[in-house]
């Protein structure tokens, strides 16, 4: 038994830093998803995964000085937020199955595979939303999937605390 609690607690040791980090991906995707639909930018490219046929959208640095662009310009926030997106999705799949191959408490597992479970909920809903002309329903839908994920990506967190199996 003490092994065995040795080697949970170095699980939740190895697996705290990459789930701050994923939890930080989280949180930058939903700030640059305010970008977008503060901006109305999801009324804008309504087709996926490319942009008027393209990867990056003509204009995405369209305003100088350069560095307002991700703040300000409609074809690079929404870029910007589909970017950050899908790098949630990789990074949240990669984690899931880092995760899986440590031997982590029963409520870290069952987090781990929650928040998989959300993201993809999430970003699915992202792409009908987008593809939808955002209506109001889903877009609201969709913000509050934001929530939902941060709150999973929490929980998870919580669960990886630093406190004694």
């Amino acid at each position: 038994p003490a092994a065995v609690k040795e080697a949970g607690l170095a699980a939740v040791r190895a697996a705290r830093g990459p789930a701050h980090a994923l939890a930080g991906l989280i949180a930058l995707t939903a700030l640059s998803g305010a970008f977008v639909a503060g901006m109305g930018a999801g009324y804008a490219f309504n087709t996926f995964p490319l942009m008027e046929g393209r990867l990056v959208p003509d204009g995405y640095w369209a305003i100088e000085p350069a560095w307002r662009n991700p703040f300000e310009n409609v074809p690079a926030v929404q870029f910007d937020h589909r970017v950050l997106a899908v790098s949630t999705v990789c990074a949240t799949a990669a984690f899931w199955a880092y995760a899986r191959a440590l031997p982590l408490p029963r409520p870290a597992r069952l987090a781990t595979h929650g928040l998989l479970l959300v993201t993809c909920a999430q970003a699915s809903l992202g792409v009908w939303t987008l593809l939808a002309a955002v209506p109001v329903e889903l877009g609201t839908a969709h913000q509050a999937g934001a929530l939902t994920l941060f709150s999973a990506a929490l929980l998870l967190l919580h669960t990886l605390r630093k406190v004694p199996l």
